[in-house]
């Protein structure tokens, strides 16, 4: 006990090391770590490369969404569903989800299990308990949760900390077009909203309109036809 009592001090003693630097672009720092679903994920250790890097194992990944974590983290609560309705939707389509669980208690430790069993997830959720990968990826400090989409290559996408209703649907967006697939509407307008170019060109599929005639004063104003219903995407987390 005493020895994990000083590994731990240790990790929270020194911050990530200057050679990893984090961002959009960089290669995303690799680990290997012991899952904490091992029956449901199918895996009682997982490495990044199996997913992204060089050569990975997997043939059919495309994009891994790696998901930081914590057991008293409510955002993290309303989270959790959201990313197993698109580990359902999406894998097929070459989506690998990650859930860094970073508890590093017992009793913390307890209740992320649950909510990974509560929640039926399947995705591999690895323990960080020392918070050597939080470090690394996080340093000091950041929102939970924080979310970090890498490639196949292994190159860092996009990073999103911390998490909102607005967040999730820009997530979405940012997801779908990474695998390549069809920005949704209501993905769009988010992604419109926070002003992400490449999503929007993405989303962007239609001609631009022509400019109309101006209208008579004395007209009629016509009431604007209905859109109609889309295709069902992942409900966001409640506020």
């Amino acid at each position: 006990m005493r020895l994990a009592a000083i590994a731990l001090c240790a990790a929270l003693a020194f911050p990530a090391a200057a050679e990893e630097e984090i961002g959009v672009g960089l290669p995303a720092p690799s680990f290997s770590l012991r899952t904490m679903n091992p029956e449901a994920s199918k895996a009682g250790w997982l490495a990044l490369d199996k997913f992204a890097g060089e050569a990975p194992e997997d043939d059919g990944s495309k994009l891994v969404v790696l998901s930081f974590f914590a057991s008293w983290c409510g955002p993290c609560k309303k989270e959790m569903p959201f990313l197993v309705q698109l580990d359902r939707m999406y894998r097929e389509q070459g989506l690998r989800i990650i859930g860094v669980c970073i508890d590093t208690e017992e009793p913390g430790i307890a209740g992320a299990k649950k909510m990974v069993t509560d929640n039926k997830v399947t995705y591999p959720v690895v323990s960080d308990r020392f918070n050597f990968l939080a470090r690394r990826y996080l340093g000091e400090s950041a929102p939970l949760p924080s979310v970090f989409l890498v490639r196949r290559d292994g190159n860092i996408a996009r990073i999103e900390r911390g998490y909102s209703k607005d967040v999730s649907a820009f997530l979405l967006a940012a997801i779908q077009q990474e695998l390549g697939l069809k920005v949704s509407p209501a993905a769009a307008n988010s992604a419109d909203a926070k002003g992400d170019p490449k999503v929007e060109a993405k989303a962007s599929h239609k001609p631009a309109a022509k400019p109309e005639p101006k209208a008579d004063a004395n007209a009629d104003a016509k009431p604007a036809p209905s859109k109609p219903a889309g295709a069902a995407e992942p409900a966001p987390p409640k506020s």
